[in-house]
């Protein structure tokens, strides 16, 4: 198991107690230092105190915790429009949008979910055509931002 993996196992369930869901966790490395970044959601929105608060807490926890064995700064940030939806809770909070669907062999595909299953998803194509992917077949889902 890697730290990410870890990390959520410790403290998913610990930072939805708080009132928020961990969308996703980062563990990047650059040449200013490491920076553990945190991701939340709560469907009222996140503020700069509800950052301030999960953060509070995981600076504690993560010491207990003792996971980490370099140095990094602890970040926690709301998502935003332009990652990767990585989630099955993730994509039916984004059901209505449409999505694009990036394929491991290169292929790009816009389509609004359909249904989730337990190796695959479903989608519904602009066409009105349903499409059903693997998820091993997916390298990346993001909303597509339309002007």
């Amino acid at each position: 198991m890697d730290l990410i993996e870890k990390l959520k196992d410790a403290l998913e369930g610990e930072i939805e107690n708080l009132g928020y869901e961990l969308v996703d966790l980062e563990f990047i490395g650059g040449k200013d230092g490491h920076r553990l970044v945190f991701y939340i959601y709560n469907e009222q929105g996140i503020t700069i105190d509800d950052c301030e608060r999960v953060s509070g807490f995981l600076d504690t926890r993560l010491d207990e915790l003792d996971l980490i064995n370099t140095s990094y700064y602890l970040e926690v940030s709301s998502q935003d429009l332009s990652r990767p939806l990585k989630t099955d809770k993730d994509l039916l909070r984004n059901k209505n949008e449409l999505l694009k669907i990036k394929l491991k062999n290169g292929d790009l595909i816009l389509a609004k979910l359909k249904d989730i299953k337990e190796n695959s998803i479903i989608f519904a194509k602009e066409d009105g055509e349903d499409i059903e992917i693997e998820k091993s077949d997916i390298k990346e889902i993001k909303i597509e931002i339309v002007f």
